[in-house]
C-alpha cells in the first residue's frame, strides 16, 4: 500500500473517530441556546440541533481526512531524506486509530443518549419556563403626563399578571440623544392583584438641573427643545425554588438584560425650557 494511501486512511479512520464526538458535543451546545425553543414550545429546536451536530461531525471527519492525504503528498513529494522516517507514522496512527475508535463504538450509544436526554431535560425547562413567563406580571399600560411649565410631571402604570409576588421596578429618564439617565429610580413592589396601578412623581427642576450637568453646559444660556424618553422595566424577583424548573442559563440571561422574564416599555414626551446665567425658565 502506498504511504499516500496509508496517510489518508489514517485520517478517514481518525475522522471516523473523532467526527461522531464532535457532532454529539456540537448538539450539546446547541441544546444551551434558549432561544430554539421559544417559538412553538421548541417544536422545530431539533430541526436546528440535528443537523447542526451533523454537520460539524461531517466537517471533522473530511477535515481529518484532508489531512491525512496532505500529509500522504507531503510525504511522496519529499525530496529530504530525514522525512522518509515518517513511513512508520500512518500505521501507528492506524493502529492507535482502530483500538481508539473501537473503545467510541462501545461507548457512542451511551454518550449519544446522555446528549438526547441532555437536550431534552433543556427543551422542557424552556416549554416550562415559556409558561412560567406568562403568569408575569406586565406593564400593559404606562405613560407620563408632563404638563410643562415647570409643574411637576407624573408616571402613570399599570400591573397585570396571575403570578403574585415582589418585583424590581425600574423607571428612567433620559434626554432625545442620551444613554445615560438623567432620573431614575429603582424599588421593590409587592404585586398580588390580577390589576393594579401606581404613578411615580417626577420634579421638573431635578430633571432640568440633570439636563444641564449632563451637557456640561452649567452657567451658559441654552435652550432645550427635545423628546425626553421613559424607560420602564419590570423583573420578577425569584426564589430557588423557582429557578429549580427553569433552564440553566436563565439567571444569566435575566443579568444580561436578554430574558422573555423581563418586561420593558419605553416612551417619549416633550420638554421645554431655558436656562439664563444659570436660572430655568419654563
Amino acid at each position: 500500500m502506498r504511504v499516500q494511501t496509508l496517510y489518508a486512511v489514517a485520517g478517514l479512520i481518525w475522522g471516523l473517530v473523532l467526527g461522531p464526538d464532535a457532532g454529539l458535543y456540537a448538539a450539546r451546545m446547541m441544546g444551551d441556546v434558549g432561544w430554539l425553543y421559544q417559538y412553538e414550545e421548541g417544536a422545530w429546536a431539533d430541526w436546528v440541533i440535528v443537523p447542526f451536530g451533523a454537520a460539524i461531525g461531517l466537517t471533522v471527519l473530511f477535515s481529518c481526512y484532508q489531512l491525512g492525504a496532505a500529509a500522504g503528498r507531503r510525504y511522496d513529494d519529499a525530496t529530504d531524506t530525514t522525512l522518509k522516517h515518517a513511513k512508520s507514522v500512518p500505521w501507528a496512527m492506524l493502529v492507535v486509530g482502530i483500538c481508539v475508535g473501537a473503545v467510541t463504538v462501545l461507548t457512542i450509544d451511551d454518550r449519544q443518549h446522555a446528549v438526547v436526554r441532555y437536550v431534552q431535560s433543556q427543551k422542557d425547562a424552556a416549554a416550562r419556563l415559556l409558561v412560567f413567563a406568562e403568569t408575569l406580571h406586565r406593564i400593559p399600560t404606562y405613560g407620563i403626563e408632563w404638563p410643562g411649565g415647570g409643574e411637576a410631571g407624573r408616571i402613570d402604570l399599570a400591573f397585570r399578571g396571575k403570578r403574585k409576588g415582589d418585583y424590581q421596578l425600574e423607571w428612567k429618564i433620559l434626554s432625545q440623544d442620551g444613554t445615560e439617565p438623567l432620573l431614575g429610580s429603582s424599588y421593590t413592589v409587592g404585586l398580588s392583584e390580577k390589576h393594579s396601578s401606581t404613578n411615580i412623581p417626577v420634579s421638573a427642576s431635578e430633571l432640568a438641573n440633570a439636563y444641564i450637568v449632563q451637557s456640561k453646559r452649567r452657567g451658559a444660556d441654552i435652550v432645550v427643545d427635545e423628546r425626553f424618553r421613559l424607560v420602564l422595566e419590570l423583573r420578577p424577583l425569584l426564589n430557588g425554588k423557582d429557578w429549580e424548573v427553569l433552564p440553566e442559563d436563565e439567571p444569566a440571561r435575566l443579568d444580561d438584560g436578554d430574558s422573555i422574564l423581563l418586561d420593558r416599555a419605553t416612551t417619549a414626551f416633550r420638554v421645554q425650557f431655558e436656562s439664563r446665567s444659570g436660572r430655568i425658565e419654563w
